[in-house]
């Protein structure tokens, strides 16, 4: 008989542990909501498949933040003011942004509770040159 009681006693603890410990996962777009402060900026550029430049920028704290609000918009800040507006959607591991007055950019991104990370790049042929610029964008709360 008591036997049976500390195994059920043991039980009942491990059962209580494993409830109290499960949280609920946030989904990909509540962990986006949110104030972001934007960390560092990798460019490179290159010139028909031929890497021509790559750099590095670090933001100081509060430089560049962008917002993320409830609804699908949000705001960038540009030292603490607010500098414009623009609407986002998420699609499977892609982020979408548009601002304004410019086409919209597909983002791959992943996001943490404390980073995020943005990838995308941009290219044109101009006088039978391809330019890209490859850019990753990196985040923090």
């Amino acid at each position: 008989m008591k036997k049976i009681f500390c195994v059920t006693a043991s039980s009942l603890f491990l059962l209580a542990l494993s409830l109290t410990s499960c949280e609920d996962e946030k989904t990909t777009e509540e962990l986006l909501i949110g104030k972001w402060s934007s960390e560092s900026l990798h460019r490179t550029s290159y010139e028909n498949g031929v890497q021509t430049d790559e750099e590095t920028y670090t933001y100081e704290p509060g430089d560049e933040d962008v917002q993320f609000l409830e609804g699908g918009t949000g705001k960038t800040y540009l030292n603490g003011a607010v500098e414009e507006t623009f609407t986002w959607e998420i699609s499977g591991d892609i982020l979408k942004i548009k601002m304004p007055e410019d086409d919209a950019i597909n983002m791959d991104f992943t996001v943490s509770e404390t980073k995020l990370t943005l990838k995308y790049s941009f290219e044109e042929t101009y006088e039978g040159v391809v330019y890209k610029e490859e850019m990753e964008v990196i985040l923090s709360r």
